[in-house]
């Protein structure tokens, strides 16, 4: 397997979502890539000289084995039992999309694969998110990619289209604890997704072998 840790090739899986659009932001930037190329179902008001916006259907990922060739792999992936309509489209997006993705990447020569999954996420949790949320850690894990690199993050802090009102009330009640001592929450701290994004790129260049988790105590640091 040949590495590098320059003029890389970028997958991005998730770029119209909130955490997806900042990280197509970073990898843009970023001058270890030379290409970004960002699969969608619907192309992206972006314009830039790295980007490429295949347009794909995601139920036929399999498809795209050995066509999107590329160095790192970072995966955005992710929707809410709500809006997604049925717990069982809910896991077709957040563990079938995920690992079917990252097989992809495998096959187009991929050795990172960066994943943003959840804090709690637990493959024996009782509780359907976080179950789901840690068996697709431990698909992902086991593919065998060279690094691969899992963030948890807490509730996400960010400019998003829709409204979610359980997610607003939740940030106020973490941001008051937080401002008595982040240690409270913990790993369940609220994450900004823009620290997020810059963190995961950063974890791409560190070429670090092996198994990585990322908590949200973690993603807190250069907040506090």
């Amino acid at each position: 397997m040949q590495l590098t840790s320059s003029r890389k090739i970028a997958l991005l899986f998730g770029a119209t979502g909130l955490v997806g659009s900042a990280l197509l932001d970073e990898l843009l930037a970023h001058d270890a890539y030379i290409r970004v190329i960002a699969p969608t179902r619907r192309k992206l008001h972006k314009q830039h000289d790295k980007l490429e916006n295949p347009l794909l259907n995601f139920d036929e990922l399999e498809d795209y084995a050995g066509k999107l060739p590329c160095q790192d792999v970072f995966i955005a992936l992710g929707t809410t039992i709500s809006k997604a309509g049925s717990k069982a489209a809910f896991r077709k997006v957040d563990f079938d999309y995920i690992v079917k993705g990252a097989l992809v990447a495998k096959a187009g020569g991929a050795s990172q694969c960066l994943l943003v999954s959840s804090s709690g996420a637990d493959q024996e949790s009782r509780f359907f998110y976080p179950r789901v949320k840690g068996q697709t850690e431990e698909a992902v894990k086991g593919l065998g990619f060279w690094a691969t690199h899992i963030f948890q993050p807490g509730v996400l802090v960010g400019d998003r289209e829709e409204f979610r009102l359980g997610e607003k009330i939740g940030i106020g009640v973490s941001n008051l604890l937080r401002s008595i001592s982040p240690s409270i929450l913990g790993n369940y701290n609220p994450t900004k997704v823009k620290v997020l994004a810059r963190k995961m790129v950063e974890a791409a260049q560190e070429m670090k072998a092996g198994v990585q988790v990322h908590r949200a105590l973690e993603l807190l640091e250069e907040e506090q």
